[in-house]
């Protein structure tokens, strides 16, 4: 290994294996934190919710690490600054005063909007400890707390720049130590042998580690289902119950024949198959007067209907709970607990109607019975149908009291922040099933 090292510049005095090791652990997840950044955007869903939750948590062990090291610091005094301009020296200590303070204020920031969402869902680091809000900013009024999290959120993203730009001058100064100072400045952060030759295995094990983190980052999470791409579509999870068509009366042998002509064919509802790539059901209600929108993607109609046989006509629409997706990330988180939706212990809503009324033109009402969290209230959906040849169209709307299905329980029992009632939308667009 001596010989590995000959000729080599004389090297400065290096920081400590501690010292040294925080320095390396927090680089790099900062360059972690990149990579899911990039990801942030993405659309809302499970992935886009474990991408968030994953972001708190390294935000959180930055801030850790970096008290950790700030800690250690001041009982160990790092080693002199290597050659170059005075000016030079003294930007070096100003980038790492800079490093030290955007570490502490970007998680601060970070845990300050969690704290202030309106959604308040917890923070639990990786999934096994649960992390507090930052004390009495829960509590705060609903109109307080939009406006510091809406602070926070700006806050957030411009230290998040101010990073960027002073990671680009850290990684400028020291290739700059090693490329063109040769002074051996970057020595003093890599683990192993004093010296570093110009092109130097720890220094492409230090490329393909911070190469290796951002494709971590951008394939997590790590394991997630497979569906074959020859697979057809799936079909729906839960299975809409078959309606029996209706039964014809019994002719009585005894009666008089009669004419062709003079016999009325009753009419009979038509069978109808839901095109579900043009269908969708949606939901809607706001919270602290910001909207919240979501919808639902696997759900399954029997559809037995005509506008001349409403008598005879019903609907069964069966919905799995745990499908639905949100636009806002942190009620995309919460919604499926028990205090909401409770998709563990409620797997399924149903609707089902056997009543119909005709309200002129093209619109409708349909009476029936949703059953929704184990509990079953009355439910009209109004909806306006236009059928060309053999295929519909369906638009309808209901208004559903959540409180009455005990949907937002414990502090969400109120309904001054989110009201009572929720907007349900659905379009359907199916085609006649052959007679």
């Amino acid at each position: 290994m001596s010989q590995l090292n000959d000729n080599l510049p004389s090297h400065p005095a290096r920081d400590g294996t501690v010292a040294m090791g925080l320095h390396w652990v927090i680089a790099l997840l900062i360059v972690f934190e990149i990579g899911l950044g990039l990801r942030m955007d993405g659309p809302p869903g499970a992935t886009t919710f474990a991408v968030y939750q994953l972001h708190k948590s390294i935000g959180i062990s930055i801030l850790i690490l970096t008290l950790a090291r700030i800690a250690w610091r001041v009982g160990h005094r790092p080693p002199p600054s290597v050659g170059g301009h005075v000016w030079e020296r003294r930007l070096a200590g100003w980038v790492h005063v800079g490093f030290y303070l955007l570490l502490l204020a970007i998680p601060l920031s970070g845990w300050l909007i969690v704290s202030a969402s309106r959604t308040g869902i917890g923070t639990v680091l990786f999934g096994l400890i649960p992390f507090p809000h930052l004390p009495g900013v829960p509590g705060l009024e609903p109109a307080t707390k939009a406006v510091v999290e809406q602070a926070a959120e700006n806050a957030h993203r411009l230290l998040g720049w101010a990073l960027y730009g002073l990671l680009a001058l850290h990684v400028a100064g020291a290739l700059k130590h090693h490329l063109i100072d040769r002074d051996q400045g970057l020595a003093r952060m890599l683990p192993g042998p004093s010296g570093v030759r110009l092109f130097s295995r720890r220094l492409v094990g230090v490329a393909v580690a911070v190469v290796l983190t951002l494709v971590a980052a951008a394939a997590y999470p790590w394991i997630t289902a497979k569906v074959p791409t020859s697979a057809p579509e799936p079909a729906a999870t839960v299975q809409a119950e078959v309606l029996p068509a209706p039964v014809p009366a019994a002719v009585d042998p005894a009666a008089p024949p009669v004419e062709a002509d003079a016999v009325e064919t009753p009419a009979v509802p038509s069978r109808w198959t839901v095109n579900r790539a043009q269908s969708r059901l949606s939901f809607s209600t706001s919270q602290s007067g910001s909207p919240i929108r979501g919808r639902f993607a696997d759900w399954a109609a029997d559809i037995l209907f005509s506008p001349d046989a409403l008598e005879d006509s019903r609907v069964r629409v069966t919905v799995a709970m745990a499908t639905f997706t949100t636009e806002d990330i942190d009620s995309q988180g919460v919604l499926g607990g028990a205090e909401w939706f409770d998709t563990a212990g409620h797997a399924e809503a149903v609707f089902s109607a056997e009543r119909f009324r005709a309200l002129g033109g093209d619109r409708y009402e349909a009476r029936g019975t949703l059953r929704l969290k184990g509990v079953a209230r009355g439910a009209v959906v109004r909806f306006a149908l236009k059928i060309e040849g053999d295929t519909a169209r369906m638009t309808g709307t209901a208004s559903l009291d959540r409180t009455a299905f005990g949907v937002g329980t414990g502090e969400w029992a109120g309904t001054d922040d989110i009201p009572a009632q929720v907007a349900v939308d659905v379009t359907i667009v199916a085609t006649r099933a052959e007679r």
